[in-house]
């Protein structure tokens, strides 16, 4: 039995079919649950690695496969993820340009300080200068500082809402023929002294015109940064709204 779980074509068979049990399972599934869906396919591709090293005669570094195939997309993937999701609520921020501007230049510093300290931190033989690592961390760095604001800035924001008039000065829209639910409607407006642009649903957009006076539902956020948690069109009557 001993000698049937050591035997590496036995353990690659495993893999693959643990895999696809995962696939099968979750990929149909939209919720957090669809991430086992990814380690499930990178089952699959580290076993096909293992076996086509294993049919060439080749030993394969396990641990260094894994690092390779599955938990560095994984770590990659995640990392996407939380910056997407972190991007859509910047969107919804008042004075969003001045966060990404002024936050992603302390991302750069950081990211050139942290590169720099590490090179005279290691000895004389080991220095070298990776150009590959600069440009990950100045990619890195910006994105995951913008993100780490705005995530501050909207836990725990106040959950009093004020209702703020304003002027619709422009419509833009990006239709995706081959499927609607693709396509992405925003509206121009200003907030105070700011000019903004704000991502709107379909039904939103196709009731408003140029110069409709529009409500935004406004917060204030952790880090003093206003947050419009919805928009409406203004309605005709009189409405109270809490």
């Amino acid at each position: 039995m001993n000698r049937i779980l050591k035997n590496e074509y036995f353990q690659i068979a495993v893999g693959i079919l643990f895999g696809i049990i995962l696939l099968i399972l979750f990929i149909d599934k939209k919720s957090f649950l669809g991430i086992f869906a990814f380690i499930g396919f990178f089952f699959i591709l580290l076993n096909i690695i293992r076996l086509i090293d294993v049919l060439n005669g080749k030993k394969s570094d396990l641990k260094k496969l894994i690092k390779g195939t599955v938990i560095a997309p994984l770590i990659l993937g995640a990392f996407i993820g939380i910056v997407a999701s972190e991007f859509k609520h910047l969107g919804n921020t008042v004075n969003q340009s001045t966060i990404f501007r002024e936050f992603g230049v302390y991302g750069l510093i950081l990211a050139i300080s942290i590169i720099i300290l590490r090179y005279f931190f290691k000895s004389k033989e080991n220095r070298k200068f990776s150009f590959s690592g600069l440009i990950s961390s100045i990619i890195v760095f910006p994105l995951l500082l913008i993100s780490c604001v705005t995530f501050i800035n909207r836990y725990k924001a106040e959950k009093e809402l004020n209702p703020t008039e304003s002027i619709v000065w422009e419509k833009e829209s990006e239709i995706d023929e081959k499927d609607k639910n693709d396509s992405q409607y925003w509206i121009f407006t200003n907030v105070g002294i700011y000019n903004e642009k704000f991502k709107v649903k379909s039904e939103l957009w196709n009731k408003l015109q140029k110069n409709d006076t529009i409500l935004l539902f406004i917060k204030k956020g952790n880090l003093g940064y206003e947050i419009v948690e919805r928009i409406e069109k203004k309605p005709t009557a009189n409405t109270v709204y809490n």
